[in-house]
């Protein structure tokens, strides 16, 4: 895609270089298609002149090519992460423990946290020391999206949680 959009000037005589041969039928694409086929959505708002948005739309990475690359990426970096760390055990009990010692929260709040962590590291496998890392790759998998809001909620707070456990044991 160029970053001009400009008619074929009238008496051009081609060259063996074009990509096809001259046809007066054949008309310059419009500002939305050229969006279009850099699969921008077809209600992005575009600001600037129209040499500007043409010049935008001729320089971008496609959207949709863009964001493969970028999941592609995650799933890459993911992979990576349980290949090379070691698998943790995770001592339930002794955070449920530290729950009842230092958290002030009902017995059942305390057993549904820790359930709720049990299900953060079936969905992605904790590491030893859980971070904003760890939870941004938790709300980027299908597991934690296909949960309610609430139960996202439970999760994460969960893992928060854990996390004080793991600076504190």
């Amino acid at each position: 895609m160029r970053g001009v959009n400009r008619p074929v000037p009238k008496g051009y005589p081609g060259h063996p270089g074009d990509a096809c041969e001259l046809n007066p039928s054949i008309r310059a694409l419009t500002t939305l298609e050229r969006a279009l086929i850099q699969t921008f959505p077809a209600d992005f708002r575009w600001i600037g002149t129209k040499t500007d948005m043409e010049q935008m739309i001729g320089n971008a990475v496609p959207v949709k090519l863009s964001e493969f690359v970028a999941k592609s990426l995650l799933n890459h970096i993911h992979e990576c992460e349980n290949k090379e760390k070691p698998q943790v055990t995770i001592e339930y009990s002794e955070f449920y423990n530290w729950l009842c010692g230092i958290q002030k929260l009902s017995e059942k709040v305390k057993k549904d946290t820790v359930s709720r962590l049990k299900r953060a590291n079936m969905i992605c496998k904790l590491p030893p020391q859980p971070d904003s890392y760890y939870l941004f790759l938790l709300e980027q998998s299908d597991g934690y999206r296909s949960l309610t809001q609430t139960v996202r909620s439970q999760v994460k707070r969960a893992v928060t949680l854990y996390a004080d456990y793991c600076c504190n044991a």
